[in-house]
């Protein structure tokens, strides 16, 4: 079994990758900056040492000559003689291109009366860079260039750098370890949440504690929020169990009763009678398991899996085709009524099987409780679906409790289970329908099922 990683260990690792990639993301920055600053800085000098090389008194003696840094020897125009190898150097020639003032490597510089301002070169071996400042006389009778070479200013900025750069490298570990016990400590809470749900039982409902950090909050209240769902759940399935057992018990009894009856009956007469009651008791039997199993299987649906166009002329023509011997035997007339197109009825679109059950339902509601020779009648329309007798009805005092489950208005001799209207019900809910019972000022009991809403 393949261990999956958890989120402690996936928080880690991109802690532990990211921060130093930062830190080596900043670090570049900081030397980008730093020699950005150093470049001004320098760029600066140079042209302060430009500007000053311009209103020098040149003098046959050299009077007046500027102090520059890390400069020791001055060299005449015609002087060839070695100069020191120094990291700044300076040129001072007049219009004609003669070098008048030289210093260091600025004896090597190249004259190019069209120059202003900043260059980069490479020194006469091609390894040193320069950085060069041109700048003429307003009267065009000098041209200054000083220059420094390039590794200079490197150097100061890698010692900015490593000033910046052993605290950090010093100080990485520590916060690496803080990052490591930092996650550990603030994934503590899902640890303990997990444990709490490992060390409870099946049955055990209780809300978790809320006492939690905000961004594990929302999960807990949604483990609350299910733990709630399944309790009462797990409550209406017990109670739907007891009401189930106690409803069957009287069926089974009866037929029990009927068994022992006809078993005892001398005359073949009182035997047929006693055969034709079982018999009933089985039919009344059957009818409320299938009644069972259908809310068994329709309790737990939060929706419908799938939902197809739904073809009103053959659910309707199954539905009746399920009621009409029931109906012949009674003489109770069947009449299917379209206001409107099979295409156009409401709900567009669920599931056949289940809308043919609750037509079903209705229809054979109406025949059973109806008298001989009543008519049941099937509506349909855009707006709503209704299924009306002209039977007695139901007492206005028991209309809001009829669709109780295993609840049967008292008088009844028709025998039933109490389960078709819950059924009905229940499909209606899936479907986005409402159910509504209404006594006709005609007589007889109608069902209509509109949109919810």
């Amino acid at each position: 079994m393949t261990r999956q990683p958890t989120l402690q260990r996936r928080l880690a690792i991109l802690l532990l990758v990211t921060v130093p990639l930062i830190w080596l993301v900043s670090t570049g920055v900081a030397a980008y900056v730093a020699h950005h600053e150093v470049d001004e800085l320098y760029d600066t000098q140079l042209t302060l040492f430009a500007r000053q090389l311009l209103i020098v008194n040149m003098g046959e003696h050299g009077d007046d000559l500027p102090l520059l840094p890390k400069t020791k020897k001055l060299i005449r125009g015609g002087d060839r003689g070695e100069a020191e190898d120094d990291d700044i150097g300076l040129a001072v020639w007049n219009a004609d291109g003669s070098l008048l003032l030289s210093d260091g490597k600025g004896r090597r510089f190249t004259f190019d009366a069209g120059r202003r301002g900043f260059y980069s070169v490479r020194g006469e071996d091609g390894k040193d860079e320069w950085r060069l400042f041109y700048l003429p006389a307003p009267d065009g009778t000098r041209l200054v260039a000083v220059g420094q070479r390039q590794k200079l200013r490197h150097e100061v900025v890698i010692k900015v750098i490593e000033g910046q750069l052993l605290p950090w490298l010093l100080g990485l570990p520590v916060l690496l370890l803080l990052i490591l016990w930092a996650v550990r400590k603030g994934l503590r809470p899902l640890q303990q949440v997990a444990g709490e749900l490992g060390r409870r039982s099946a049955l055990d409902s209780t809300p978790l504690s809320e006492n939690v950090p905000g961004e594990v909050l929302p999960m807990v209240q949604a483990l609350n929020a299910l733990f709630a769902r399944i309790a009462e759940a797990m409550e209406h399935e017990r109670r739907f169990t007891a009401d189930a057992a106690h409803e069957l018990r009287t069926p089974l009894a009866a037929l029990q009763v009927q068994a022992e009856v006809m078993a005892l009956m001398p005359d073949e007469a009182g035997r047929q009678h006693a055969l034709q009651q079982l018999q009933l008791g089985i039919q009344r039997a059957t009818r409320l398991l299938a009644q069972l199993l259908a809310l068994s299987r329709l309790d737990p649906m939060q929706g419908l899996p799938s939902r197809q166009p739904v073809d009103w002329q053959q659910v309707s023509r199954d539905a009746l085709s399920d009621v009409t011997a029931a109906a012949a035997t009674k003489d109770t007339v069947l009449e299917t009524h379209w206001q409107t197109g099979p295409d156009a009825v409401l709900p567009l679109s669920g599931d056949a099987t289940l809308l043919t059950l609750l037509l079903r339902n209705l229809l054979d509601n109406a025949v059973r409780y109806c008298p001989a020779g009543s008519r049941v009648e099937l509506l349909l329309s855009a707006d709503e679906v209704v299924v009306q007798d002209n039977g007695p009805g139901i007492e206005a005092q028991w209309l809001s409790r009829v669709q109780e489950r295993f609840f049967r208005p008292p008088g009844q001799e028709m025998p039933g289970s109490g389960l078709g209207l819950s059924i009905v019900e229940r499909i209606a809910s899936l479907h986005g329908l409402h159910m509504q019972l209404s006594n006709r000022d005609e007589g007889g009991l109608r069902v209509t099922l509109r949109q919810q809403g």
